[in-house]
């Protein structure tokens, strides 16, 4: 009984959820004025920290589908340099956001 015990505890133990070891984040940039099209930015760290990412999408929520590419900047993971990516992004992302009529 015991070993049948310890078995089960190891087995448990062993499907116990695994820690994800990407950060994620998610932020809404603005809509357009009668709520079509969304713009959102997805930012975070890599597996290993040493990689920055920002990740900026247009979705038209009428038709449920992205619009136009991603633009995605990456950078080092130096401290503040996931801000500068960030900033980075916006810039680029900023005349195809005015194309589809959002303010940031």
């Amino acid at each position: 009984m015991k070993k049948m015990y310890i078995m089960l505890t190891t087995l448990f133990m062993g499907l116990a959820p695994v820690e994800a070891k990407v950060t994620v984040r998610i932020k809404a940039l603005g809509s357009s004025p009668r709520g079509q099209f969304v713009a959102f930015e997805e930012f975070g760290y890599s597996f290993d920290k040493a990689k920055v990412f920002s990740k900026i999408r247009v979705m038209n929520v009428w038709k449920n589908r992205y619009v136009d590419k991603v633009i995605e900047v990456k950078g080092t993971g130096n401290t503040g340099e996931l801000k500068k990516v960030r900033e980075q992004a916006k810039k680029i992302a900023y005349t195809k956001l005015k194309k589809f009529n959002i303010e940031m």
